[in-house]
């Protein structure tokens, strides 16, 4: 169950994450974004790297297999919807200056939900 979790989530950071990219460079860098379950079938808390570049996210490894709508808006709202294998994943939360902080649900094969916290590297 664990490995859907760690494969939704490094689909979520894959997609360009706004039509205004540009307005979200303050963002750019390197991130790491730590997912915490809190409820449900998820047992382990997962680290990931992303890259955030002229405002578009990617996962630092460069893969992706999910269908995602969303993303990051100017503000630093994150807004992330992913749907993959028969799940959904509903990522909601704020980035500001050098952190960032929200909560994640996973609905269909496993039910769980939880959430995240992000640190910008220097």
């Amino acid at each position: 169950m664990n490995r859907l979790l760690v494969s939704l989530f490094l689909a979520a950071p894959l997609i360009p994450v706004s039509t205004t990219g540009m307005a979200q460079s303050q963002f750019d860098g390197r991130w790491t974004v730590t997912t915490i379950p809190e409820k449900g079938g998820c047992r382990r808390k997962h680290h990931y790297a992303v890259v955030v570049e002229n405002g578009v996210a990617r996962n630092a490894s460069g893969r992706t297999r999910a269908n995602v709508t969303g993303g990051l808006e100017p503000s630093g709202r994150v807004r992330v919807s992913l749907q993959r294998r028969g799940a959904q994943v509903d990522v909601t939360g704020n980035l500001a200056g050098q952190s960032g902080s929200g909560h994640w649900t996973i609905a269909g094969r496993i039910d769980c939900s939880g959430r995240w916290t992000a640190a910008k590297w220097r």
